[in-house]
């Protein structure tokens, strides 16, 4: 797969911020969208229409709408249920990663708490999925 378009959505702007600020370091040519809850992501990518991000990455706890329940959301939509979705929080939790597969995630990735660590999780993605 050739990431070009990701969408983060992550109720923490910090977060949200720093991924963006990671993805531009890596690639210019890397757009990144972002949305601070399920209700945002839904109106964004009805935004996006036809085109639509190549990636989620997706936060678990979030206000009004868990990570868990946006994730079923997008899979039971015909317009997005093939765009990857990643998990990305910073729960580690063997059952957490269990649901993410049983819900349709594509990954499953602990938020790092250094940039330098986010940037190395950002290339080892992007690096593996142009093999």
């Amino acid at each position: 797969m050739n990431f070009k378009q990701f969408l983060l959505v992550d109720d923490d702007r910090d977060d949200r911020e720093l991924f963006c600020e990671a993805l531009e370091d890596l690639d210019k040519e890397i757009s990144c969208h972002t949305a601070a809850g399920a209700d945002e992501a839904m109106e964004l990518l009805a935004a996006l229409q036809p085109g639509k991000p190549d990636v989620i990455f997706m936060d678990i706890n979030m206000p009004l709408v868990s990570g868990w329940e946006c994730l079923t959301l997008l899979k039971k939509h015909d317009l997005y249920r093939d765009i990857p979705v990643i998990i990305y929080s910073t729960s580690s939790h063997t059952r957490d990663i269990e649901i993410a597969k049983n819900l349709g995630a594509y990954r499953f990735i602990t938020k790092p708490h250094d940039y330098k660590l986010l940037l190395r999780v950002l290339t080892e993605l992007l690096t593996a999925d142009h093999n």
